[in-house]
């Protein structure tokens, strides 16, 4: 299940770049009728900008889901792209009114190709002022030893939940709480999960760091939290480099508690001040 539309959105859970609604974009307004698009390559661990990313802009035409780039029956390509400045930032002005793509066709020196190399948008009446995709690479060389598991369960029986969806999200820009949009946001390093059948869902190859976890959506019949950011949480040598969460659901009007798990389980409880950042506890 994918995450709700806020004018543009992820296309479907593997997608590895990530696309959030943003502030009117840098520079001067669009002209009118159109929006601008600023795409925004930056290192998944450090939040560091990296110029030297190249994409592709290719607008929906043939009514198939997701983007068809070769062969008969494509979609439409649009002008000449752009490549990421050395402030990891490249923009282009788009026709409002449409669903695009942006197509990554080279990646900066020293890292690696996201999963997916395309992420669709919408330019329709919820983004009058443009979009910002935030793009991250993962180096090549570096080690990720960080892993977080998920566990979803019922809050009355403990039984297992399967079909809770979570976003995993890294501290990277240093302001307090998860940013999420514009072009200081912080980082998503790794694609959504949802919990299989054991209620279970891992993000894996996570570099040391604060991460929060952002829960998107419940199983039928189950009650968002009134506050779906909980976090941050740090994987460390020092803290731990593998923790366990466990989230209850329950299908009553009532607040899911979390337990975060580094080298013991800890009890834990949401509230503001996973929204401001503090840790939780």
């Amino acid at each position: 299940m994918t995450a709700s539309r806020t004018g543009a959105w992820p296309l479907g859970l593997a997608a590895a770049v990530v696309l959030t609604a943003a502030a009117p974009a840098q520079g001067d307004d669009a002209p009118p009728g159109t929006a601008r698009v600023v795409l925004r390559s930056t290192d998944a661990d450090t939040g560091a900008p990296l110029p030297g990313a190249r994409f592709e802009l290719w607008r929906e035409t043939n009514d198939r889901a997701g983007l068809q780039h070769t062969g008969a029956g494509a979609d439409e390509r649009h002008g000449a792209g752009c490549v990421t400045d050395a402030e990891g930032i490249c923009s282009v002005e788009l026709p409002t009114g449409e669903t695009y793509y942006a197509l990554q066709v080279a990646v900066p020196v020293g890292h690696e190709r996201p999963d997916e190399p395309f992420t669709g948008f919408d330019l329709g009446a919820a983004a009058p002022e443009g979009v910002v995709v935030n793009v991250p690479h993962h180096s090549r060389h570096a080690a990720y030893r960080g892993e977080i598991r998920i566990r979803k369960k019922d809050g009355k029986t403990g039984g297992p939940l399967h079909g809770a969806v979570f976003e995993i999200w890294k501290e990277t820009n240093g302001t307090t709480g998860l940013q999420t949009a514009g072009v200081d946001a912080d980082l998503r390093p790794r694609s959504g999960c949802a919990t299989d059948a054991d209620g279970a869902c891992d993000f894996g190859r996570l570099a040391d760091g604060a991460y929060y976890l952002v829960e998107k959506d419940v199983p039928e019949g189950y009650v968002m939290p009134p506050d779906p950011v909980a976090g941050p949480w740090r994987l460390d040598g020092a803290s731990g480099r593998r923790m366990v969460l466990t989230v209850y659901n329950k299908r009553a009007d009532r607040i899911p508690s979390v337990d975060g798990a580094g080298q013991e389980e800890r009890r834990v409880r949401r509230t503001g001040a996973a929204r401001r950042g503090a840790p939780v506890g």
